[in-house]
């Protein structure tokens, strides 16, 4: 039967009469027709086969760049368009995210170009809002954004060719979301893994709110390091060692509560408990023990700042040392900095070096490379805060998920980033969940100001406006909004209707496959395991599939430094297909990548090299509409050619591989072997034999069937990652011709399984298009046009190709001989075309074949090619050697394994006499 009228496909603007394709032309119309059709829309039945994907949701923040290229367009689609074909109800639910921090910097940035700059105001704590904009007004600018960048973004997903189910539609801020981060906030309080209090966290003074460890990035740079010398409170005994610090920051040293060393320590352990004086502010600290020292960095001696170091605070809180704040979130030293009060941190370093330096307190300097804590969204310095902040309990929560994958349960591809998985969840820390801006979840938490009770409301209850417990009506609700992040960990199960119990909840919980970047598995992907099990009681996906960066000049691109590359200007230039075909080939999981334009060429190339193919099968349809192929996507059968049936041998083996590739998730290599085949066999081969085929009455019938039926494959094992030139070629093939299923489009076609093979054909036939590769190969070398015919003749083991020397006399557009010449070649055949000559000239060996053309060729240039061919040939003879020599192995391994082996140093034997003899006859 034809293609269904039911859904009928857009007239194509573009023939098969065309030279090369023009993507241009059918993207937009196709991926119209695909999307009204339903066709990303899983059916309401499936029997139970799912395939559920959610996708990684973009930041509402601009444009795509090539990493999300990368993964949308390469491997998402790719596994969502294959899981279709292979009858999977395939849901990739589509989303954007709201993008916190990002999409408010980015914002006020938009604003400032108008006018508008931030308030800044004193005693507001920084940064609250913009200047002539109430919180309301600011957010009304957000929504504005979010309204323009949304349908944008979406714009672009369709431009990659995303198959989409955009019948669902999701962004993290819309109400059902909100609810959604409400009641999981609320549920985590409730159970006691949330809770309030004072600790060290990261502030940014450009951002002006703190963030997560794991946006804290750590850059190399070369500071000094100060040598300060604390004097001691009393006098010590003669001998006595001065205490002297090592310091990147002496700005910090006003609010030093101790100095600390290693227990172990033999310099410091008599001295352990007295005090020395803080310089400048003379402050008596303790000399205090802690594991935490490294004895080998400075001195020895650490200066402990609860208030301004991670390191310090954790040391801080064992010994119950007080915490002190010398700088304000402006960045601006505070009151309690004393003479340095009101300077901004930097100028308060070296208004300290300057008094540390006349007090004869400052030993030595001396440049140090280390890492320093930045901002990883605006690269500003990071300032360690003390403050007041919403914290996850994660040690608790982090088991189940720990035992998910350890188990199996949740399988990560690859398998060494199970490792990088563990050893942060192993030492997970508890996670800050507040930030101080204005744009996101706001936090469900009310303050009372009589009592300071804090009041969380119930899931589904009010806001509340009466303290419980003092019955004030004065609350002041938290002014902070939930982490990114936060809302993002609950996305594969708010994005199917929870907290409501809905049919797609059910249906489609849990997911199967979460494809992302291995930058973000901490941010993300183990979050979204935690709060799945936390929340549904089960895993959110079976697998994570982590795919590497693609960077610009060695960089992670990002766009808060703006290098990054927008995917949109590349398609229009290359088409959808060849960016998503360049991306793909050849890269690894989790390895990274960069895009060249060879390789964007390379796919281009490739692209075309299948359009031609299609459009040679499609005219010979309709040169010959008397010899009809049959059902297209039926294998052909009957009287049929040594080459019909090599290459048909050949499809179902690309069939199996191709199968093979995408199931065990190397979708670089499956791109690579289709590109192989599809050039190297279909095109360079097949093609070129079926010419004859065609011309022939008898065999044309049997040429065109193969033709059709091997296109069409050919056409569904590209699909998943070129759909837009295979649904455009299988659309003109299919039309008006008989197909085996009704099918509208490769979309919603059948994925192929492999059908039977002749191993010996194959075998055969390889070594024919291996020995026409060392002829053409010849060729090039001695600058013989190549629509010159040639003169080959072959002599060594030739046993296996006597009947092929016609599809080599075609192939390599010469005349074909296999026989003894003037100088003895053994085991004479009849030429491919009678009374060819048997050529000398430059010969190559092909396993045990030699391969000679006639023509010229320099002594010595030949001399050197072989030396060096026979070197590598010996070698490689060693190596069987070495393998059937060692002990046991032709005993313990299989016999397959064993018999192939000693094939093998066979054939090698033979082509290192080949190459000794080809050597000998050129002295």
């Amino acid at each position: 039967m034809a293609i269904s009228e039911r859904t009928p496909a857009p007239a194509s603007a573009l023939s098969h009469q065309e030279k090369n394709f023009r993507p241009s032309v059918v993207e937009t119309d196709l991926y119209d027709w695909w999307e009204r059709s339903g066709f990303f829309t899983p059916p309401e039945t499936d029997g139970g086969k799912r395939f559920v994907m959610m996708l990684p949701l973009p930041n509402v923040t601009g444009d795509l760049h090539l990493g999300h290229a990368l993964g949308f367009g390469g491997y998402e689609d790719l596994m969502a368009r294959w899981h279709r074909m292979i009858g999977d109800a395939t849901l990739w639910m589509p989303g954007t995210d709201h993008a916190g921090i990002i999409a408010q910097i980015v914002v006020e940035k938009e604003l400032a170009k108008e006018g508008i700059t931030l308030r800044g105001a004193e005693g507001d704590g920084g940064k609250n809002g913009l200047r002539g904009l109430t919180r309301e007004q600011f957010l009304q600018e957000m929504w504005k954004w979010m309204d323009f960048y949304r349908p944008r973004i979406e714009h672009q997903l369709r431009m990659l060719g995303c198959s989409l189910d955009w019948s669902r539609p999701n962004f993290t801020m819309e109400k059902g979301k909100q609810r959604a981060v409400r009641t999981h906030f609320i549920r985590l309080y409730k159970k006691g893994f949330l809770y309030r209090e004072g600790r060290i966290v990261h502030w940014c003074l450009t951002c002006q709110t703190t963030y997560s460890d794991l946006e804290a990035l750590h850059e190399e740079r070369t500071d000094t390091l100060w040598y300060v010398r604390y004097p001691w409170a009393e006098p010590q005994p003669p001998g006595t060692p001065d205490v002297v610090i090592a310091t990147t920051r002496p700005e910090t040293i006003l609010a030093d509560v101790a100095v600390a060393v290693h227990p172990d320590d033999p310099r410091w352990k008599p001295l352990l408990g007295k005090e020395v004086l803080v310089p400048v502010v003379e402050r008596r600290a303790k000399l205090i023990p802690d594991e935490a020292v490294d004895p080998a960095f400075g001195t020895g001696a650490l200066k402990i700042t609860p208030g301004h170091d991670q390191t310090d605070f954790e040391i801080g809180q064992r010994h119950s040392l007080p915490v002190l704040t010398v700088i304000g979130k402006d960045g601006r030293m505070l009151p309690a900095a004393g003479p340095l009060a009101g300077v901004d941190r930097d100028r308060a370093r070296s208004d300290m070096v300057e008094r540390l330096r006349t007090a004869g307190l400052l030993v030595k300097e001396e440049p140090l490379t280390h890492a320093v804590g930045i901002h990883d969204r605006c690269s500003t310095v990071d300032e360690p805060l003390v403050l007041p902040q919403w914290w996850v309990r994660m040690k608790p929560l982090a088991g189940p998920a720990i035992a998910a994958v350890r188990e199996g349960r949740v399988r990560i591809i690859p398998d060494f980033q199970r490792a990088i998985y563990f050893n942060w969840m192993e030492n997970i820390r508890d996670w800050a969940v507040s930030r101080q801006i204005w744009w996101g979840h706001e936090i469900p938490v009310w303050y009372c100001r009589d009592c300071n009770e804090t009041v969380v409301p119930d899931e589904d209850g009010p806001d509340p406006t009466r303290c419980p417990t003092c019955r004030s009506n004065d609350l002041r609700k938290d002014p902070d909004v939930l982490d990114t992040w936060f809302s993002s960990a609950l996305w594969p199960f708010t994005t199917l209707g929870w907290p409501d119990r809905t049919r797609d909840l059910a249906r489609f919980y849990p997911g199967h496959m979460l494809e992302t970047g291995y930058d973000i598995i901490f941010f993300w992907v183990a979050r979204m395991i935690v709060m799945g099990i936390f929340e549904m009681g089960d895993i959110p996906f079976t697998h994570v599939y982590l795919h590497g960066l693609v960077r610009t000049g060695g960089e992670k691109m990002s766009k808060s430094k703006g290098n990054v590359l927008s995917p949109v200007g590349l398609i229009e230039e290359y088409g959808a297909d060849a960016l998503r075909f360049a991306l793909v080939t050849d890269t690894a999981a989790g390895m990274d990548t960069e895009l060249s334009d060879a390789k964007l060429t390379n796919a281009r190339n490739f692209g075309n090299k299948l359009w031609n193919i299609g459009r040679f099968v499609l005219r010979q349809l309709e040169a010959y509409p008397d010899a009809p192929p049959g059902a297209v996507d039926e294998r052909p059968s009957g009287d049929l050619g040594e080459a019909e049936r090599w290459i048909l041998s050949r499809t179902e083996w690309a069939v199996a591989e191709a199968t093979r590739l995408i199931e065990g998730y190397y979708f670089g290599e499956y791109a690579h072997l289709m590109q192989q085949f599809v050039w190297g066999e279909l095109a360079d081969a097949y093609i070129e034999l079926s010419k004859a085929g065609l011309r022939d009455e008898y065999r044309r019938p049997g040429t065109m069937r193969t033709l059709a039926y091997v296109l069409d494959r050919v056409l569904r094992l590209l699909h998943p990652v070129m759909p837009f030139i295979t649904d455009t070629l299988a659309l003109q093939l299919w039309r008006g011709r008989r197909t085996a299923r009704d099918e509208s489009s490769l979309v919603v076609a059948r994925w192929p399984s492999a059908g039977p093979r002749d191993a010996a054909l194959e075998g055969r036939f390889g070594l024919a298009l291996d020995v026409v590769r060392a002829a053409r190969a010849l060729r090039q070398e001695a600058g013989i046009d190549p629509t010159d015919t040639v003169r080959v003749t072959l002599s060594g083991s030739t046993e296996g190709i006597a009947s092929m020397l016609g599809a080599i006399a075609t192939l390599a557009n010469g005349e074909v001989a296999i026989g003894a010449g003037e100088r003895g070649w053994k085991g004479a055949e009849p030429p491919a075309r009678e009374g060819a000559a048997l050529p000398l000239g430059p010969a190559r060996i092909v396993r045990a074949i030699e391969v000679r053309v006639a023509a010229g060729r320099d002594p010595a240039a030949e001399r050197a090619r072989l030396e060096r061919e026979l070197a590598d040939a010996r070698a490689a003879l060693g190596r069987s050697e070495d393998v059937l020599a060692k002990p046991g192995f032709a005993d313990k391994a299989p016999k397959a394994i064993v018999d192939k082996e000693r094939a093998r140093l066979e054939e090698r034997r033979a082509q290192v006499a080949l190459l000794e003899e080809e050597l000998r006859r050129l002295r």
